[in-house]
């Protein structure tokens, strides 16, 4: 069930630690892509309780993650029946 922004944002990425969801939000700040950080959903959360969801239609920018060091633990697409791996 799609709640929030990820009603809009279909892209979701979930982080080991705050410190890393920040440094997200500092790349896509950087990347002029629009995003909010949300709760993580329960389905799949593994370490930190926020999570970044972003427009599915910028997904390249896991990359551009990547490149600038961010670890993150997980790159899903939301859908109205769960979420699936980018």
């Amino acid at each position: 069930m799609l709640y929030g922004s990820l009603i809009e944002y279909r892209a979701l990425v979930t982080f080991p630690s705050l410190t890393q969801s920040l440094g997200a939000e500092r790349v896509l700040k950087r990347l002029d892509c629009p995003y909010a950080s949300i709760p993580t959903p329960r389905s799949v959360r593994s370490g930190c309780n926020t999570a970044i969801c972003f427009p599915i239609e910028r997904r390249e920018i896991i990359e551009d993650l990547i490149d600038s060091g961010v670890v993150f633990l997980g790159a899903y697409e939301a859908t109205d029946e769960g979420f699936t791996n980018l």
